[in-house]
């Protein structure tokens, strides 16, 4: 992607660069052609007076071979090679319609106009430019990937770093379960942790690793809990029982089922206050509505995985 990134920016870069040049050179190009024609303007301007051309006021036909013979030598002397002159009339000869490049002046004198037609080479991309082109661009293509693998060893050599100065590589947000504290907190705030009653702690526990193994179940308020998630809800009491918490009797995990799924949800709410986008992923959902359609509604945990929890003193 990085090398894809740095091929597009090239090209734009290229493209604009090109343009640039390419306006710039032009544009210089047709100031040295419009200054080489003002000097050749100037000398066929000086020997006018020697050319025999043809004169209607006169009655005189002109020396066409004489004009051909000159024009001939004065392009053998041009220092400019990208310009030539085609044709000097007098004004009552009529010109043939211009060719491509071709352009035309006028010299006045005390008693005509004379007119110059000249040949104008201009290339739209001379073997000069074409050449600067090529070459600019298997520059820009090497210093390109020059730069990008310069980054990326930059970057490797950083990550490097990080990892052996203790840097722990990130990890998704999880959910965390403190047995020996009996809390709840999440990776984004560890700081903050929300104490839970016995109940509803091991039912929560119980529902989550429940809910990670039965993806699609549906769990209804008015039926009684499935047996497995009160095995894992016993397992989780006893394992209080152990850590010293409690002496208490199990509760009974089917009893006041709405009263513990309460308590959760109050816990996440204090939890998760401040990630809601997360509220999606651990929180019991709740019955909205009245009468049998609300009982309906299932308590299931959709969204929840393995990885989404981290259970301590387990």
């Amino acid at each position: 992607m990085n090398k894809l990134k740095g091929l597009l920016f090239l090209m734009a870069l290229f493209l604009i660069s090109s343009s640039l040049f390419y306006i710039s050179n032009s544009q210089k190009k047709d100031r040295v052609i419009h200054n080489a024609i003002l000097q050749v303007e100037k000398k066929i301007a000086l020997d006018l007076p020697l050319l025999d051309l043809s004169n209607e006021f006169f009655k005189h036909s002109g020396n066409k071979e004489a004009v051909a013979r000159y024009i001939s030598v004065l392009n053998e002397n041009l220092t400019n090679v990208d310009i030539k002159v085609v044709s000097i009339t007098s004004s009552d000869v009529s010109l043939p319609s211009l060719k491509s490049g071709q352009v035309a002046r006028q010299l006045k004198t005390n008693d005509d106009i004379i007119k110059v037609v000249f040949d104008v080479n201009t290339p739209l991309l001379p073997l000069n430019t074409i050449f600067f082109y090529t070459l600019f661009f298997l520059f820009s293509i090497g210093m390109t990937l020059w730069l990008i693998t310069v980054i990326n060893k930059h970057r490797d050599n950083k990550l490097q770093e990080g990892e052996h100065a203790g840097m722990s590589k990130v990890t998704l947000p999880v959910l965390i379960f403190n047995l020996n504290s009996k809390t709840i907190q999440h990776s984004y705030n560890p700081e903050h942790a929300i104490s839970l009653a016995n109940k509803p702690l091991c039912f929560y526990l119980a529902l989550v690793e429940y809910c990670t193994t039965h993806s699609d179940v549906v769990l209804n308020n008015n039926k009684d809990v499935p047996d497995e998630l009160i095995v894992l809800a016993n397992k989780y009491f006893n394992r209080l029982i152990e850590l010293g918490h409690t002496i208490r009797k199990r509760p009974n995990f089917n009893n006041s089922l709405e009263k513990t799924l309460s308590e959760i949800r109050a816990a996440l709410d204090d939890i998760l206050n401040d990630f809601p986008q997360e509220k999606q992923r651990y929180y019991p959902p709740k019955a909205f509505g009245e009468g049998s359609r609300s009982r309906l509604h299932s308590y299931s945990l959709k969204g929840i995985k393995k990885e989404s929890i981290e259970i301590i003193g387990k």
